[in-house]
């Protein structure tokens, strides 16, 4: 059975949707975790990307150095974010085993696709699928992002690019074999 083209027949019984749901539980985290950093640094400052953006828009978007403005202060505060992002990813995966907080509620776990890869190279490649993410969200402001993450709609074994980057699957946590 597919859906506008995208196969959605094979994959593990509310596994896309459990993902989905993962996804918006740690993107409010993350969005959290930055609320907290700003009161507490004074970044990422997106209050400050709002005022650039109103001063933009009351010279009527003709001023280039007020449009580089905006540019700039969205481009550090995003970054910024990103950055919270990552670490939040990384540690969280390694305190909860392959986890983020929103994939341990919705009982998923990322493992690896190689039953002879050590544990140590398993956590490396974590870290790497979540700069991959973080990366493709910083240079091309989210579309590959979402391609890859619109390839759990395509493939059977309900996977994204960035599990494809290195060899990891997302599974169950209850009926994780390993």
């Amino acid at each position: 059975m597919g859906f506008m083209g995208l196969e959605t027949a094979h994959a593990p019984s509310g596994m896309r949707g459990r993902r989905l749901a993962a996804f918006f539980i740690d993107a409010f985290i993350v969005l959290m975790l930055s609320f907290i950093a700003f009161h507490l640094f004074g970044e990422p400052d997106f209050f400050s990307v709002k005022e650039a953006m109103d001063a933009a828009e009351l010279a009527g978007g003709q001023d280039a150095v007020l449009t580089g403005a905006v540019f700039s202060t969205f481009n550090r505060a995003y970054g910024i974010m990103l950055v919270i992002g990552f670490f939040y990813e990384v540690v969280s995966q390694f305190i909860f085993g392959g986890s983020t907080v929103g994939k341990l509620l919705c009982r998923l776990k990322v493992i690896s696709r190689s039953e002879e890869r050590k544990k140590a190279v398993h956590a490396l490649l974590l870290c790497v699928r979540s700069f991959l993410k973080m990366l493709s969200l910083y240079f091309f402001q989210s579309f590959p992002f979402l391609i890859c993450c619109l390839t759990i709609f395509t493939n059977r074994e309900c996977y994204t690019g960035f599990d494809m980057a290195v060899k990891t699957i997302t599974v169950d946590r209850k009926k994780e074999q390993r």
